[in-house]
């Protein structure tokens, strides 16, 4: 048999007496506790028992009357007064709202403590049933333990709002993207309001908060404790509460759910970051590579490699661990890898992938396409063409090209011309670097770097001025270019580009 306000007020022990919302009296208590803040509705669970002895409560006939709706919208059993306390005097509009949303309010003599109630509610509630909280509790566990394999067809969230009786969707709160699948959807104002709540809280949100959709109650509750995500509960009638006690429960399973997948994915980011590296320096048997991009989900090809520069307020971003690029991969449903060479991140999907759309929000990014390879020999050359389209669209003004589609007015269109190019211009350079580990072509980039400073191109190199004066008279001596000339200026510096890209360190 439930425990309930009529109860309490039955015991002689407790010495609480009924003041006002009679037509509460068979309202359940789950538990009672005391709460002395000025929004105990956000700190108190459905079915509890709020006892105060007045600190927050209001002496103001309206915010009486707000104070006593917002815990009745709660479902909170009901309000217990210390008789004799701070508390101030109920006003007749406090009553009379009580009296019409049938919210009890109680008055215990002041020579019982709260402890005294607290003590009776816990012995006297439910708590062997099979529908108790406790009991609820060990199976929201049980449904963690039993949903440790997820896939395609993970219904952790769906199994854990069953058990609750409301719909839960578990996101981050810089972009509201989900972690973990819901087969329910949220609504769209619902979760704008959430991430309002949290940009209210400076990012910091209090252990519960209240929102609501339409007629319908939620929670949001933070999921871990770095303040990175939340949990969203939302009620499935209008008539029910979210219980904030298995609303925390259920958040600790979805940081323990959420950290999980982390976990695996970043060990799927490095293998997957690895094979990309070998294959692009061919230390790997090709039967090898293509056996482990089927085990990471690239299947058996066509692919393609994309290559991605981010463009930031201080210009193309320089790290590839950290970036806006990468977090949003982190969030995509569809295999690929990804690995970072010198400014550029390396994506490989699925031909398919391309088709349909990488989907990758709206980050300001520039990107280059490789065409189609099957041929894991292809890798390598595939790079180099992502790279290629990537310098066209940059050249072009572009958000993304396709390598042998776009073409830049002032580079080779193809590496094959590239190739040529370099070779036309650079290649007695880049032979007697190679024959005498001169670092000719690293002076003449660096040169061009510092806008032909003599002295800041030095210091950068750790070199004295006229050593590089010296190797870019080798320079000249080998090329029979005069570096004087403007326009023999603008042919290396491009041949140079050219080179970079053909050789990315």
């Amino acid at each position: 048999m439930s425990f309930t306000v009529e109860s309490l007020v039955a015991d002689p022990l407790v010495r609480t007496r009924l003041v006002a919302g009679d037509s509460g009296l068979r309202r359940e208590i789950a538990w009672a506790h005391t709460c002395e803040v000025a929004d105990p509705w956000n700190w108190l669970g459905s079915g509890d028992l709020l006892m105060t002895d007045g600190y927050s409560f209001p002496s103001e006939p309206a915010a009486q009357v707000e104070f006593i709706r917002e815990l009745f919208l709660a479902n909170i059993s009901g309000l217990a007064l210390g008789e004799g306390f701070v508390a101030p005097p109920l006003t007749t509009e406090a009553k009379e709202a009580a009296d019409e949303l049938g919210f009890p309010i109680l008055q215990t003599a002041r020579s019982v403590p709260f402890v005294t109630i607290a003590r009776v509610v816990a012995e006297t509630s439910a708590s062997g049933q099979s529908n108790s909280r406790p009991a609820r509790v060990l199976r929201l566990y049980d449904i963690l333990r039993r949903n440790q394999r997820p896939g395609p067809g993970d219904e952790l969230l769906d199994l854990l709002g069953a058990e609750l009786r409301a719909d839960l969707h578990v996101f981050d709160l810089t972009q509201g993207r989900d972690l973990l699948p819901s087969h329910v959807e949220l609504p769209a104002s619902l979760r704008r309001r959430a991430l309002e709540r949290a940009a209210e809280q400076g990012g910091q949100l209090s252990a519960f908060n209240r929102l609501t959709d339409g007629d319908f109650s939620a929670l949001l509750v933070p999921v871990g404790t770095r303040d990175s995500a939340a949990l969203v509960l939302r009620v499935r009638t209008p008539d029910d509460a979210p219980d904030l006690v298995l609303a925390q429960h259920a958040a600790m399973i979805a940081e323990l759910e959420v950290e999980r997948r982390a976990a695996r994915a970043a060990r799927a980011r490095t293998r997957g970051a690895d094979l990309a590296r070998r294959m692009l320096d061919g230390n790997i048997e090709p039967d090898a590579a293509r056996a482990q991009l089927r085990s990471l989900g690239l299947g058996d090809g066509p692919w393609i490699v994309t290559a991605w520069a981010e463009v930031t307020p201080q210009g193309p971003a320089g790290s590839g661990n950290s970036s806006k690029l990468v977090d949003a991969l982190a969030f995509v449903a569809w295999p690929h890898l990804h690995t970072f060479v010198e400014d550029t991140h390396l994506i490989v999907v699925e031909h398919s992938r391309m088709e349909s759309g990488l989907d990758l929000d709206d980050l300001e990014v520039t990107m280059g396409a490789s065409q189609t390879f099957s041929a894991m020999a292809r890798f390598a050359d595939a790079f180099r063409e992502a790279r290629w389209a990537l310098e066209s669209a940059r050249q072009a003004g572009l958000a993304s090209a396709v390598y042998g589609a776009h073409g830049s007015y002032f580079m080779p269109n193809t590496v094959a011309e590239g190739e040529l190019a370099v070779r036309r211009l650079l290649g007695p350079v880049v032979d007697y670097d190679q024959a005498n580990d001169a670092h000719l072509m690293e002076s003449l980039q660096v040169y061009f770097e510092v806008n032909r400073s003599w002295q800041a191109g030095a210091r950068r190199l750790g070199i004295h001025k006229q050593t590089l004066v010296y190797r870019l008279k080798k320079i000249e001596e080998l090329t029979g270019a005069d570096l004087r000339d403007f326009g023999v200026q603008a042919e290396l510096y491009l041949a140079l580009r050219t080179w970079r890209l053909l050789n990315p360190t």
